[in-house]
């Protein structure tokens, strides 16, 4: 069988790099597409994937993603033509799904942002099936579209399809070794459709390297954008990293993660990191479930960031949260294994 995976960003590669693996070696071709966007080269290249890069990120405004995705649609519809695709496997593609329904391919929508509402609107209608960590209710699809026999749930979020295979990962880098016992700051997720509203993330950086004077505070801009304000910053033990990385090797040797949402917080707080969220819009499943859990805390201020830091850095608290992420993870099963079942058949 001829399958086609569409992953847009590092996580989606990511995510898909085992699938499509495990897929091959039962002898089916897999075609990987991608996209131009920041760091997505990097991790293509990182990992040692062949993913063919069609189209580009749109950028910030509403004009700019619809003319990206407008104009990947119809590159895509060529390329998906000439090579007799049977069946679509995506992260919510926008144009996956939409080329896929022009060209009556069955297209698999794997996804766990229901806040995602654009996305999700563009792609669960035209998807045959929906496949989500079973966190997420089914009420959160179904408003998209999705009768409820055709939503799929595995028992994991989906950090755990990469983080149980710990030999996979790439070699650490320099950079990535560096950071032993540093405190990372991620920030938000700034071009996303579904952000309402931005952070005080400069402030929030300088409060915390002036609290943590002897700690090495790692800030890990999304774009080039926030690459250039944090670079104003001045604060002795402030980095802001201008290269691309592999997220589990920097937090398998960090002390804490402040982070404004997104894979890596759960990734951190599934590898038992203490893990701030200042995540600005409306909390998510998977983070209220994590919450709930204990492995990660939200706060809402910078006040209660710098308090809650100290609180979760004391020994005491670290040991009971390492422990709590080992059991959690390790009662996670691999989302790859239920994706192959669905879309194979």
């Amino acid at each position: 069988m001829r399958f086609w995976i569409d992953a847009l960003t590092p996580k989606q590669l990511i995510f898909f790099r085992t699938l499509s693996r495990t897929l091959q070696d039962e002898g089916h071709e897999v075609l990987i597409t991608s996209r131009g966007y920041h760091d997505a080269e990097y991790v293509i290249r990182r990992l040692n994937m062949d993913v063919v890069t069609v189209g580009k990120h749109g950028g910030s405004s509403k004009r700019s993603k619809l003319e990206a995705s407008l104009t990947r649609s119809l590159e895509l519809t060529k390329l998906i033509t000439e090579k007799s695709v049977e069946r679509t496997i995506s992260f919510g593609s926008p144009e996956a799904a939409r080329v896929s329904f022009g060209l009556g391919i069955p297209h698999y929508n794997v996804n766990d942002s229901p806040h995602s509402v654009w996305v999700a609107r563009l792609t669960i209608p035209l998807s045959v099936k929906l496949m989500t960590p079973w966190v997420i209710p089914p009420s959160a699809w179904r408003r998209f579209g999705m009768a409820g026999g055709s939503i799929i749930t595995y028992r994991a979020l989906d950090p755990a399809s990469w983080l149980k295979r710990r030999e996979d990962w790439p070699t650490p880098t320099s950079f990535e070794e560096g950071a032993e016992g540093a405190i990372l700051f991620r920030p938000e997720e700034s071009q996303a459709s579904y952000l309402e509203k931005a952070t005080q993330s400069l402030l929030l950086v300088r409060m915390i390297s002036e609290a943590f004077p002897d700690s090495r505070v790692i800030v890990l801009p999304r774009y080039s954008e926030q690459e250039g304000e944090f670079g104003r910053l001045e604060a002795p033990n402030v980095t802001v990293c201008r290269e691309p990385f592999f997220g589990p090797n920097l937090l398998a040797r960090c002390r804490a993660l402040v982070g404004g949402g997104g894979t890596m917080n759960a990734e951190a707080s599934l590898m038992g990191v203490p893990t701030l969220s200042f995540f600005p819009g409306k909390t998510t499943y998977v983070e209220d479930y994590l919450v709930k859990r204990g492995l990660i805390r939200r706060v809402r201020g910078e006040g209660e960031c710098v308090r809650t830091l100290r609180e979760v850095l004391s020994p005491e608290t670290s040991n009971q949260i390492r422990e709590l992420a080992r059991e959690e993870l390790a009662s996670m099963e691999d989302p790859n294994d239920v994706i192959r079942r669905e879309i194979v058949g």
